[in-house]
């Protein structure tokens, strides 16, 4: 099916080490990291960080490389994803949920979950045969089909939640690859956040934990109606659509579960915010209905803004899959913003870790309490480095790789040069 073939008060910064339990990654070297190079060091730096601060225990298997990639995208992360009845994830989330946000999150949660389904604002179908869809309309969506009844999610997040069964197929993920980090060989990267980033270089190990987030599981199915969606969606341009009740199982991650707006169009019954996973455009976005993170049923934005970026061809320019884009190079909602910029140092945000807690990740503190949270790519250096050789930047040592390129992978592109 299309569908599958589309694969997001200030702390003082510690790493916890020695903790009872911590996700463990496994990185196989698809070209360009092996054991032993500067590249490598990075990504075992970046993975480091993740399971210093995650505690689920699991392991996430991922494939890590180098090849050429489009104009201006730094780097691309495909996710093995599978489908898992919306009433399994429930449970799961409320089974190995411990942290006050995780309560919180939960009691809101359940009371929308009506006979294993969930409501929420759509964009409307394409064709009265339901097929594809049509982002100039938004309707509510309570109709109790597949993409209310199922998720979508990374097989990496599932697994962490004691899950490890395709319900729809009817298959086993336990095994499985939970995705591909790529970089981009067509730009050059630091290595080394801790001496200044070198001029015109990008900061690797931010890219990298960036990156490693889209698969542990920040990815919005919001994208897949914006790529179907017209008119400027690529495949919906092509022809190419898909059912929009029932495409096969479902269409929306963990995360979309907590992603609301103000409802300004008036869609959903009643008055107030509700569940939001329309791809939204900037006429709405301009009343003020642009989608946020919200663990309170869409009364608040965490930390007064967790806004999402809406739709890359239909919506506000960038990836669903990602934090509202700002603008500029600092004061970014998180690591998880769309853009990149050069000699800009990555910094993880309470408002990262938060979201990852509400999708099923379990945090090593309590993240409600630190909104001031900050872990900057020098303080995982000087954590988590240990010594090998380095050479300042990617650029030194591009030579001589050549990367095969594998399946479909989701991207991430923007007019200046960014993530991918």
């Amino acid at each position: 099916m299309i569908r599958k073939l589309l694969v997001g008060a200030a702390m003082a910064t510690a790493f916890v080490g020695g903790q009872a339990q911590a996700v463990t990654f496994n990185l196989v070297n698809t070209g360009g990291a092996e054991v032993g190079t500067q590249a490598r060091l990075g990504f075992d730096i970046a993975a480091a960080y993740w399971s210093s601060v995650l505690t689920n225990d699991s392991v996430v298997n991922l494939n890590i490389g180098f090849q050429s990639l489009a104009s201006g995208v730094l780097g691309s992360t495909g996710s093995t994803r599978a489908d898992v009845r919306l009433s399994t994830v429930q449970n799961a989330l409320r089974n190995t949920g411990t942290s006050a946000l995780d309560r919180q999150a939960m009691s809101v949660l359940d009371s929308q979950i009506t006979n294993g389904a969930i409501s929420a604002i759509t964009n409307g179908p394409g064709a009265a045969n339901g097929n594809g869809v049509n982002t100039a309309t938004l309707e509510w969506d309570n109709d109790g089909s597949e993409n209310n009844r199922y998720i979508y999610g990374n097989t990496s997040l599932y697994r962490a939640m004691g899950l490890t069964t395709d319900e729809y197929q009817n298959t086993s993920f336990a095994d499985v690859s939970d995705g591909s980090v790529t970089f981009s060989s067509n730009f050059s990267f630091d290595f080394d956040p801790t001496d200044g980033l070198t001029a015109n270089s990008f900061d690797f190990i931010g890219v990298a934990v960036h990156e490693i987030g889209h698969a542990l599981g920040f990815v919005s199915g919001v994208d897949l109606y914006d790529v179907y969606g017209g008119p400027n969606g690529p495949s919906a341009a092509s022809g190419r659509t898909f059912s929009f009740d029932n495409p096969g199982g479902g269409l929306m991650s963990v995360l979309d579960l907590f992603r609301y707006s103000a409802d300004v169009r008036g869609v959903a019954p009643g008055s107030g915010p509700a569940l939001d996973w329309s791809v939204t455009n900037a006429n709405t976005i301009a009343l003020g209905g642009n989608p946020y993170f919200s663990i309170d049923g869409g009364a608040t934005q965490l930390f007064g803004d967790s806004r999402y970026s809406t739709g890359r061809y239909n919506g506000d320019g960038q990836q669903a899959s990602h934090w509202k884009d700002k603008g500029g190079c600092t004061g970014q909602i998180g690591i998880m913003d769309p853009n990149f910029c050069r000699q800009q140092d990555g910094e993880v945000t309470a408002s990262d870790l938060a979201a990852f807690d509400a999708m099923g990740w379990n945090i090593n503190f309590d993240v409600l309490r630190n909104p001031g949270y900050l872990a900057t790519t020098a303080d995982m250096y000087r954590a988590f480095n240990s010594a090998v050789p380095e050479p300042s930047t990617w650029a030194m040592m591009i030579g001589g790789f050549g990367i095969v390129g594998g399946a479909m992978r989701r991207r991430r592109s923007t007019t200046t040069v960014t993530f991918a």
